[in-house]
């Protein structure tokens, strides 16, 4: 089980856990975790991942690191410019993350 310790102290990293496990599916957030910590994609490359790469979007989030290779996350979080590069947002979405404060929404 992932643990806080994956924040690695910093607090946006932290504020992307909670959010992953408080607000959505809590055990695709905790496959997700896991594969990042096994990754070694934690604390501010945790962060940068949220905040940069998917625009603070958790369902986002949770599904890149679930579907993308270490090579492609990694090629995202960019190290050297201290900036991520964004994921492109598919137009048409399938996205599995679900909000669990209303799991049973219709759009519409």
């Amino acid at each position: 089980m992932v643990s806080f310790n994956i924040a690695e102290g910093n607090p946006g990293a932290l504020t992307f856990l909670m959010d992953a496990y408080m607000q959505h599916d809590p055990f695709r957030a905790e496959s997700a975790f896991q594969k990042m910590q096994d990754l070694g994609i934690t604390g501010c490359k945790l962060y940068m991942l949220w905040n940069d790469c998917c625009n603070r979007d958790t369902c986002m989030a949770i599904d890149k690191m679930l579907e993308c290779s270490a090579e492609e996350i990694v090629s995202h979080i960019n190290y050297d410019n201290g900036y991520g590069i964004p994921f492109k947002i598919k137009q048409e979405k399938n996205n599995e993350c679900h909000n669990i404060q209303n799991p049973n929404a219709e759009s519409g």
